[in-house]
């Protein structure tokens, strides 16, 4: 009884982990190729949950392809405590014909298959093997006119009876063109002129880098080769094999230069997206709180580094710091998969609403011949004040039709226009701190200093640790701590201030207010660290100047300078 209970057991056991292990997919097929030559060899594989419940009819292949052969295999993962048993079928076909074939669906129990396409050229009339040929080479291109800067494949086929012992397989080289080696490389087996043929394929993407007549020298192939059959079974072993090589033709193209109508930048490429992440789901933030957003591009036929620079705009009513920017190149075996990231801390300046413009980047789309454009729509965003905090100005509504123009990517500045906004910008920025400076000491000779009201010994001796700490942070240009004391500093006297923000609106002395902004920019990469702390070392070394409001709040925290003459 008890065996026949163990039994039962194991048996419900068995059948939950086989219905945990079913994939809500069904059947999936898929092929090991999707371009082929007429005579090629190819794999239609399909998968499915454990073992599959019959064999499906395979006639429906056979109006186009030879039914070479079928294979299975089978394999259990276990994954966080959940079983998955699948089981892979295998079914060697070989084209009847060229032109664009269909796999029609097929029927295994009561699931079926998606059909799929397969495109197979004609066998090339060069380069043919016979009986006396052990080893050749081909080479073909998909475009033999590709637009200057566009990524081509160029597919290179090495061909060999036998078995190879050893052999090197150079590289294409062309003048006026980029030859990338692509990963995953491809074999099988095909027939040529009545002979059977081991075949290696590789491809390569080809980028032409100015426009006219390019010509791609092929590549050579040498090896050892161990003749086949042979009455001595020693033979084969003590053979290092006899020498083989071959040399695939040249080919010549005919790059295409920028077409009319193709916009700027010109980016020619199969398929481009831009994304903008990182937005709040409830559309709100608050007023002087960073908010992290990532600008992201995307191209297939692209590599990374031929993607503009993601870009955002200045926003009116907030601060934009850019981060820099990360690139990533990836391939499919055939295609480029080009990414480039950038995220940017936004910092509102103003309660209301916060206008994120539409970004657009065009680009010609190489599959269709036309140009298009990627788009990652507007936004609007609320900002909200901080609780506690100092009002601010609401900004002006703004609306997000048609009459805020898109934000596209454009060129990087010229050097010359480049040093010329530093020169007008620096000079400003002196203009602001002389003038600031003059009325500073005009401002603390008219009017009493801050502190002469005593504040209670504990908060005092407080605030002088945090300043101290504060100031020597500055000294030693680490912006994160000197923000983080100046913070703590600050709400030793006013206990409601939060963010740097804040502070800024609650000092009346325009050299501190530009040194917290200095000290911000630095913060977020984005500006001279050294510069930075040494203007709050600077400004601040007597305290905080105080507006009227936040005098009247409180009393300032009458600290002599903890660096007398700086």
């Amino acid at each position: 009884m008890m065996r026949r209970m163990a039994a039962l057991f194991a048996l419900v056991v068995i059948a939950s982990l086989a219905r945990a292990a079913a994939p809500a997919g069904g059947l999936r097929a898929f092929l090991d190729r999707d371009h082929v030559t007429l005579g090629d060899t190819v794999a239609l594989n399909i998968e499915g949950a454990n073992a599959l419940s019959a064999t499906p009819d395979l006639s429906p292949l056979q109006r186009d392809f030879d039914v070479l052969g079928t294979s299975s295999s089978s394999k259990v993962q276990i994954a966080n405590g959940a079983t998955r048993s699948t089981t892979q079928l295998g079914i060697a076909l070989r084209p009847k014909h060229a032109g664009t074939l269909t796999i029609p669906s097929l029927q295994i129990g009561n699931l079926r298959t998606k059909a799929l396409t397969l495109q197979v050229t004609p066998a090339p009339t060069g380069a043919q093997g016979g009986p006396g040929d052990p080893a050749f080479l081909e080479a073909s291109v998909d475009s033999p006119a590709p637009y200057l800067g566009q990524q081509d494949i160029y597919t290179l086929k090495l061909f060999y009876t036998g078995s190879l012992t050893g052999g090197q397989l150079e590289d294409p080289q062309a003048d006026g063109a980029q030859l990338i080696h692509l990963d995953s490389d491809t074999r099988y087996q095909t027939t040529r002129n009545g002979q059977t043929y081991q075949v290696v394929e590789r491809h390569y993407a080809l980028i032409p880098q100015r426009a006219g007549r390019i010509v791609v020298r092929g590549p050579t192939f040498l090896g050892q080769m161990l003749a086949p059959g042979g009455n001595d079974p020693f033979d084969n072993f003590l053979d290092d094999g006899k020498p083989v090589q071959a040399r695939a033709d040249d080919l010549t193209l005919q790059s295409r230069g920028v077409p009319a109508g193709a916009g700027s930048p010109w980016l020619p490429a199969q398929a481009v997206s831009v994304t903008l992440s990182g937005l709040p789901q409830d559309g709100r933030i608050k007023l002087g709180e960073p908010l992290s957003l990532t600008l992201r591009v995307d191209a297939i036929g692209q590599a990374a580094d031929r993607l503009p620079e993601p870009q955002l705009p200045p926003l009116e009513g907030a601060r934009v710091y850019p981060d820099k920017t990360r690139d990533a190149t990836r391939d499919d075996g055939r295609w480029l998969h080009g990414t480039r990231t950038r995220s940017f801390a936004i910092v509102p300046s103003r309660t209301g609403q916060l206008i994120i413009p539409a970004i657009t980047l065009n680009w010609w789309n190489t599959a269709q011949d036309h140009a298009e454009q990627a788009r990652a729509p507007a936004h609007r965003l609320t900002v909200v004040g901080a609780a506690g905090g100092t009002p601010a100005t609401p900004a002006p509504p703004a609306a997000m039709g048609t009459g805020n123009a898109p934000v596209k990517f454009a060129a990087a500045p010229t050097h010359e226009a480049l040093w010329r906004a530093i020169a007008v910008a620096s000079l400003a920025l002196w203009t602001i701190v002389l003038t600031a400076f003059a009325w500073w000491r005009l401002h603390r000779r008219s009017k009493p200093a801050f502190g002469e009201s005593a504040a209670p010994p504990a908060a005092s001796n407080r605030a002088r640790d945090v300043q101290r700490r504060a100031l020597q942070a500055a000294h030693e240009n680490d912006v994160a701590s000197c923000e983080r004391s100046l913070l703590e500093w600050a709400r030793a006297v006013h206990p409601d201030v939060r963010h740097l923000g804040e502070l800024r609106e609650g000092l009346s002395d325009p050299a501190q207010r530009a040194a917290l902004e200095q000290l911000e920019r630095a913060r977020w990469k984005d500006g001279d660290t050294r510069a930075a702390c040494a203007a709050v070392a600077q400004a601040f070394a007597n305290g905080f100047a105080w507006n009227d409001a936040c005098v009247a709040e409180g009393p300032d925290e009458g600290l002599p300078p903890l660096y007398p003459g700086v």
